[in-house]
């Protein structure tokens, strides 16, 4: 899927518009729970403030796909101006610095109007949107975690160490995953409130090495490896190595 730009009238009537222009980009692009909603929410707020706040005639909408993530655009043809006396941020781009990893804003000035916010949004639900690269041979290891940000931060230290690590983040996901069975999977017990139990007995019934992580019950009988939760990645990281050594 190549970019895509859409440029609205700057008038209140234009946020449903703009809001379904990028449901549809999600949809197409694999986007789905919790990642196609802080995209959505954000690049509404986004928008909004544009509407409301910069004396904008046009806003325009940027949908550019890259590896693991989107690039989001938001521009206007007005000055960026906050509420008189008010230090904060706008909502919009509030919840854009809360979900992106890197924003970028070029604020419009009433001597050079034209506001530009640039967020690239790391995403894990994305069948549309291309992966990491993962060197023949590695490993593949299945990460069920229901916290996106814990398991988005785990996914990328197993990638560093030489494993080939995808997130899903709901039960039903994971069952999806096991058409093309993982060689381990990395569960926390309660994710989809509980369901990680089940998942994993069933993960194991299909040959998978199962690492369980959970706060407040004993796995030993659906798991090949028991972690505490908060579990440290290194300690992940050496239940990960040690499953699936040629010896083990």
């Amino acid at each position: 899927m190549s970019a895509r730009t859409r440029w609205f009238p700057a008038v209140p009537g234009s946020l449903p518009e703009i809001r379904a222009f990028v449901r549809d980009l999600a949809g197409e692009s694999g986007l789905n729970g919790d990642d196609a909603r802080d995209v959505l929410l954000a690049v509404s707020e986004a928008a909004d403030n544009a509407l409301r706040r910069g004396g904008a005639s046009v806003v325009g909408v940027t949908w550019e796909p890259r590896d693991h993530a989107v690039l989001l655009t938001i521009e206007d043809d007005g000055v960026f101006d906050l509420e008189a006396g008010s230090p904060a941020r706008p909502l919009g781009l509030r919840l854009l610095f809360g979900i992106a990893d890197e924003v970028q804003v070029r604020p419009g000035k009433p001597t050079w109007p034209g506001t530009v916010v640039r967020a690239l949004v790391r995403v894990w639900s994305r069948a549309g949107i291309p992966d990491m690269p993962a060197p023949p041979g590695r490993p593949r290891v299945l990460l069920v975690d229901g916290d996106r940000f814990s398991g988005q931060a785990l996914a990328a230290f197993l990638h560093a160490e030489g494993y080939d690590a995808t997130l899903v983040t709901t039960i039903e996901a994971a069952d999806a995953a096991l058409r093309n069975p993982p060689a381990l999977a990395v569960v926390d017990l309660l994710t989809s409130h509980g369901e990680g139990t089940r998942f994993a007995a069933v993960a194991r019934a299909f040959g998978v090495r199962v690492v369980a992580v959970s706060a407040i019950e004993p796995a030993a009988h659906v798991a090949d490896a028991c972690l505490p939760k908060p579990a440290h990645p290194l300690r992940v990281l050496a239940a990960v190595r040690d499953l699936l050594s040629p010896d083990s």
